[in-house]
């Protein structure tokens, strides 16, 4: 793997930061096109952005640090060194608590600002999912989330695996899924049935935890199994996939009872 891009004395860029900006960036500019399309004004974003941001930030930084309670227990308590909770640049953050924190701070100020959450969400659904896209980019070369043992001919080799054999690079295909989600969105963005405000977002998280759910098989990373079938991760994504499913199914059960009955 390629975890650090270029060193230059003391000063090392990392490939996960690289691309993680590279994410944020690209989405801005995608939020930016979406907000003209749907006629939403970008002041709402630009006032809040960076608190959106922050929460982001925060969450899922929380996050990690409570999948991992005994270890930061153990630097806290143990060794008294306090400070390392906040040592974000050891790549310690959840993409889940992330995304949480993201669309939480969304709805709460969105509420306050008497802005149009729903609307709002369907364009950072579409923007996330561009930004995966390069955040699993730099996650591969940094070498986390790695796969399990597979003999199919793209398996790489990854030292910080726990695995002396060929593993799948799901980092690689959470990208290319990511990135198609998004694309399948822009189409999608404009169609007369997916106008209705949330009906993108919803589609989006559909999408994501169908394909999340099936990655999860070919992940080799250590968790909690539950029932030795199922990884934890699976289970939050489970029941994502279904409960976005029928709010999907009873809204388009709807949209074409209505113009069925048009006709």
């Amino acid at each position: 793997m390629y975890p650090i891009l270029l060193q230059i004395g003391p000063a090392t860029i990392y490939s996960l930061w690289v691309f993680l900006a590279l994410g944020i960036f690209v989405s801005l500019l995608i939020v930016n096109k979406l907000a003209k399309s749907r006629l939403i004004k970008l002041a709402f974003l630009a006032e809040n952005s960076l608190l959106i941001f922050l929460c982001g930030l925060i969450a899922a930084r929380l996050t990690f640090i409570a999948y991992n309670f005994a270890y930061y227990w153990n630097i806290v308590v143990d060794q008294g060194h306090i400070i390392e909770i906040f040592y974000i640049w050891d790549k310690g953050l959840s993409s889940w608590g992330g995304l949480a924190g993201i669309f939480l701070s969304l709805y709460l100020l969105s509420k306050n600002s008497k802005e149009d959450y729903k609307a709002w969400s369907d364009i950072l659904v579409v923007s996330v999912a561009f930004a995966m896209f390069f955040i699993n980019i730099g996650a591969f070369l940094d070498g986390r989330n790695y796969g399990n043992p597979t003999e199919l001919p793209w398996g790489i080799l990854v030292e910080s695996s726990q695995y002396a054999i060929p593993i799948h690079p799901v980092q690689i295909y959470a990208a290319i899924y990511c990135g198609l989600i998004g694309l399948i969105l822009l189409q999608l963005f404009n169609k007369k049935a997916f106008k209705t405000p949330g009906i993108i977002s919803l589609s989006g998280i559909f999408l994501y935890s169908f394909f999340r759910f099936i990655e999860e098989f070919m992940r080799g990373d250590e968790t909690i199994y539950i029932l030795d079938v199922l990884r934890e991760a699976q289970i939050y994504v489970l029941i994502t996939l279904l409960l976005s499913g029928y709010l999907l199914y009873k809204y388009f059960k709807k949209y074409l009872k209505e113009h069925h009955s048009l006709w």
